[in-house]
């Protein structure tokens, strides 16, 4: 019962990785978009929902992701520590570790089983156009729902539906076991794709605030910082780089050329990594304290993190008026 009470809130955002954001309180400065409002909390209140990792699967201890997650904490947590104040990933485990951190926080977040399972859902529909295109195909696609005596409708009924709206045709969302096995099934493929980029170290002057960083941390963009369209990268992807927030000093930016390197960053330098890192938020952004800042075009002012809550264009979220789809927020 200990252990059911103490797994009720997973964390997809481990703790040991927000602790090295934390004030002298150790609390962390959380503006949350949805609420228009900012606070001030320990790293178990944010970044976690119920039951985000239980399995629902017979003859399957239900912490079975849980408790391996915590194994992986025990080794990832000291070297994410070591990392920080050595500036360095020159010894091949901690790099190993890092990686492997970076991965399962890229992979295991609720934006993401949303994109998996939309993924899922189209993919469905799909499936339920190419057995609507001709009548012999659909007497294939219907055969084993009429095999178990479901009555299923007449070709051309069926058909007009789907014309109509095909929105109709998608399946619903997978169970969360599926997302999980995605996320497995994946993780030593990304490690891989992380492992071939060059990984530069930003330190953040004294003077900019430092680094933010959030529920959605691991930023994935174009590293020519242009507008590609609808064209979104990839992580195998050449001309792309990978921003992974540290802590309030150190920022990891990975690309596939270039060389390993610890550069300083200055105050707009890190203003303008802030903005990739708050843009790519889920619900929340967190901060050690409200001095860091933001910056989103060249030719905008930097912003200051104590009126992130009132930011019109962080609180839109992106979003159309219309359509309510979320996309990119964009400079100025």
């Amino acid at each position: 019962m200990a252990r059911e009470a103490n797994a009720k809130i997973q964390h997809y955002v481990p703790q040991y990785y927000l602790r090295g954001f934390v004030n002298e309180r150790k609390q962390l400065y959380v503006v949350d978009r949805p609420r228009a409002k900012f606070f001030r909390v320990p790293t178990n209140k944010v970044g976690g929902e119920l039951y985000f990792n239980l399995v629902a699967i017979n003859g399957i201890n239900p912490f079975a992701v849980e408790e391996a997650l915590s194994e992986l904490e025990g080794k990832v947590a000291p070297v994410l520590e070591k990392v920080i104040a050595t500036r360095s990933l020159g010894d091949e485990n901690d790099r190993s570790a890092i990686l492997n951190l970076i991965a399962s926080v890229a992979l295991r977040n609720p934006k993401q089983r949303a994109v998996v399972s939309e993924i899922y859902r189209g993919a469905g529909q799909l499936a339920a156009g190419a057995g609507l295109q001709t009548k012999e195909k659909y007497v294939e696609y219907v055969a084993a729902m009429k095999a178990e005596g479901i009555a299923v409708p007449a070709y051309e009924e069926m058909k007009g539906w789907f014309e109509k709206d095909s929105e109709l045709f998608k399946p619903p969302p997978p169970p969360k076991e599926f997302n999980i096995l995605v996320e497995l099934q994946s993780r030593d493929h990304l490690v891989k794709l992380y492992d071939g980029r060059k990984w530069q170290m930003l330190l953040a002057s004294d003077d900019s605030g430092g680094f933010v960083t959030s529920d959605h941390p691991v930023c994935l963009r174009w590293a020519d910082g242009q507008d590609h369209a609808n064209t979104s990268p990839g992580f195998a992807m050449s001309g792309t780089e990978v921003i992974f927030p540290l802590s309030p000093k150190l920022v990891l930016r990975g690309r596939f050329d270039g060389e390993e390197s610890v550069t300083q960053a200055d105050k707009e330098t890190v203003a303008t990594i802030n903005n990739l890192l708050i843009s790519n938020c889920h619900n929340q952004v967190y901060g050690r304290d409200a001095l860091f800042s933001y910056k989103r075009g060249p030719n905008d002012a930097i912003g200051s993190g104590a009126h992130l809550d009132t930011d019109e264009v962080f609180l839109a979220a992106g979003k159309d008026a219309e359509s309510g789809n979320i996309v990119a927020l964009r400079a100025k």
